[in-house]
């Protein structure tokens, strides 16, 4: 018996929904409360204007920084040492190695990586 028989795909509903639910009308909002008049704004000395900028600290947001030698993830860079790797494989191999990954909670490089150290 094959990993995948009597499986049920992410998205397959088809037959699980025993009694659908009677279709209801959707609530009729509450009515808007009228917007209240603003007071007059008071004349102020101008202020020198500033520039905007998109920078995380003009925002008020600072990030700290990255310890020495941390590599930061960012999809699509390889990490430094390694190299970038393309295969075709069928998809019933892939599903298994992807539910395989997940189970283990590692990456499927390091499955791969483990495999090709075992074989060569």
């Amino acid at each position: 018996m094959s990993d995948l028989e009597n499986q049920m795909g992410l998205f397959e509903l088809a037959g699980i929904v025993e009694n659908p639910a009677p279709p209801q009308t959707p609530p009729t909002p509450p009515p808007r409360p009228e917007p209240k008049a603003r007071p007059p704004k008071q004349s102020q000395p101008a202020a020198a204007p500033t520039p905007k900028t998109d920078a995380p600290a003009a925002r008020g947001k600072k990030r700290g920084r990255l310890p020495k030698g941390a590599v930061k993830a960012v999809s699509g860079l390889v990490p430094e040492g390694d190299v970038r790797l393309t295969a075709n494989i069928r998809q019933d191999l892939h599903l298994k190695l992807k539910i395989a990954s997940a189970y283990r909670r590692i990456t499927i490089g390091e499955i791969i990586e483990e495999l090709v150290e075992k074989y060569v």
